[in-house]
């Protein structure tokens, strides 16, 4: 949703979408039953009914036209989104208890969202100016005013609104109360929990926001949008030593990701030219990868992978073809001991078996770095849809990590569930 079609809704709908929404979508996103294009299209289905470009009522229906094969049911992820989505919204939206009653599910008690205090008589115009301390003891408005887009994390662990006064709480939580130079400054801003996952513009926000509290820094604000932005002016000069590059948040990855994805998908080594090579034998094609790996041709091993999975030769290839078994028993071995060769052998998973086998080729033999590995593998495993998941993104970290193995008596095993 853009940020301007956001801004002209209720405050109260504002701060549904930016908490409990965003953390509803982290779930959806990590779901294996979903692609990458339908995590999307619900996305962008939430974003049309609660924008009321489209009735509640037809979420059903609207859900039935998701690109690509959905192995779930319909009916099921209706009544989820509408539970925990749009109930919560009913006295914005309506008929969210009709559409509840619809798919058979029961109407929970309304807990009415909160909608912010009236702002008291000595209010602040949409610019103004001032130091932080001056503002804070002057005029309550300011200490809720929200800085950054996200929710943060309180000392309790509770996600709390992004506020000016939260923040500075948690500032003074992590370095301790009393004036802080700006090399404590700088290891707040690079390694507290909260701050970390911001993008470069919130962090210079803060950045600012801090220099004011600690150094009576007077600056120039303007909250006449969501969030409040603070002018820069007065403090770019001390600040220049202090900015830093750091992690992306959550949206620039999935830009970034979805980026290269694409990157890799328009510069596959031509599948025509494989097959020609092959002779139009598919079981040829395994020759030419074997080949590829041992020459290091990167490309060409990439076209022959991605060939083998669209034509659902690459498990067979993994079960009976005697090379690449071979290597990839005595990866397992050198991995997990020897034992667990038999026992692979024997207990042959077919996800387990891919995660294996891609990992000991991108990254034993290919040396791929983490950012190529994942795209590659997300690729990989969503060339056939609803096939299973090899690798996830850790909402913490902020990054993709392989699913975990486990040996569970002689047996290999999922450390999750997804």
């Amino acid at each position: 949703m853009k940020l301007i079609q956001l801004n002209a809704l209720p405050e109260e709908v504002q701060d549904f979408i930016w908490g409990i929404m965003s953390d509803f979508n982290y779930t959806l996103f990590n779901d294996p039953s979903l692609n990458f294009t339908q995590f999307e299209f619900i996305n962008t289905l939430q974003d049309d009914i609660i924008l009321k470009k489209k009735n509640i009522l037809d979420l059903p229906k609207e859900l039935e036209k998701m690109p690509g094969k959905f192995q779930g049911d319909f009916r099921e992820l209706a009544l989820k989104i509408a539970i925990e989505i749009f109930w919560p919204l009913q006295d914005y939206l309506g008929g969210v208890d009709r559409l509840i009653l619809r798919l058979g599910g029961k109407v929970p008690k309304l807990v009415p969202l909160k909608k912010k205090a009236s702002k008291n008589k000595d209010f602040l115009g949409d610019t103004f100016q001032g130091k932080v301390k001056d503002l804070i003891s002057q005029h309550k408005e300011f200490k809720g005013l929200q800085l950054t887009p996200d929710k943060i994390f309180n000392k309790k662990g509770s996600l709390i609104n992004p506020s000016v006064q939260n923040w500075i709480d948690d500032y003074i939580h992590f370095l301790g109360a009393g004036k802080h130079s700006s090399l404590e400054r700088a290891k707040y801003i690079s390694k507290s929990p909260n701050s970390l996952k911001l993008d470069d513009k919130y962090k210079d926000s803060l950045r600012f926001l801090l220099l004011s509290y600690d150094q009576g820094v007077e600056l120039y604000f303007d909250k006449s949008e969501k969030l409040l932005v603070i002018k820069d002016q007065p403090a770019r000069k001390l600040l220049n030593k202090e900015i830093k590059d750091d992690k992306l948040g959550f949206d620039n990855i999935l830009i970034d990701f979805k980026k290269d994805l694409r990157s890799l998908q328009e510069g596959l080594f031509p599948s025509d030219i494989i097959m020609s090579e092959a002779e139009g034998d598919i079981n040829k094609v395994r020759d030419i990868l074997w080949q590829s790996i041992g020459m290091g041709d990167k490309d060409k091993v990439m076209g022959c992978l991605a060939l083998l999975i669209s034509r659902k030769s690459f498990d067979s290839m993994i079960k009976k073809d005697s090379r690449f078994k071979s290597i990839l028993k005595r990866f397992i071995g050198i991995k997990y001991g020897q034992g667990m060769e038999v026992s692979w052998d024997e207990n042959m998973d077919q996800l387990i078996s891919r995660r294996f086998f891609l990992e000991m080729l991108l990254v034993d033999k290919l040396a791929l770095d983490e950012k190529s590995l994942f795209v590659t593998i997300f690729y990989m495993t969503n060339i056939i849809p609803d096939s299973g998941q090899l690798i996830y993104f850790d909402k913490q970290d902020q990054k993709f990590k392989w699913r975990a193995i486990q040996v569970t008596g002689n047996k290999f095993a999922w450390v999750d569930s997804l």
